[in-house]
């Protein structure tokens, strides 16, 4: 097969599967697993499969995209984001945030490390 096919094959059969996941578990991983994640498209680079290498630090932008997404009153996990914060709630007018989210107390790392959790802590 030429280079840019089998790119193209790689890119939509094996990334796209492993980026389709990674909002959901990004939180869970360890530096181990990022590190097999990240020998996947390493070794597809060296091999000639690939044109590009994939990092998993890039993360932040598959989350940022799927958040902005369920932000939108009309998504179906629009359910999952807790209710914005009022006026009379907010003590301080420290910094005007883009996004006010009421946010909850953690207490176990799970939690915290969960999509909506770690978007709300990240990007508002």
């Amino acid at each position: 097969m030429k280079t840019q096919a089998l790119h193209e094959l790689f890119i939509g059969l094996i990334m796209s599967k492993i980026t389709y996941e990674l909002p959901a578990f990004a939180g869970h991983l360890t530096a181990g697993d990022r590190n097999r994640i990240n020998a996947i498209s390493r070794k597809a680079l060296r091999r000639g499969i690939t044109n590009t290498a994939f990092d998993i630090a890039e993360t932040n932008k598959f989350d940022r995209k799927l958040f902005s997404q369920i932000t939108h009153p009309g998504h179906c996990l629009y359910h999952l984001i807790p209710p914005k914060k009022t006026p009379a709630l907010c003590r301080y007018s420290l910094k005007e945030r883009q996004l006010s989210f009421q946010l909850s107390n953690i207490e176990f790392l799970q939690f915290k490390n969960s999509f909506i959790n770690r978007c709300l802590f990240k990007f508002t």
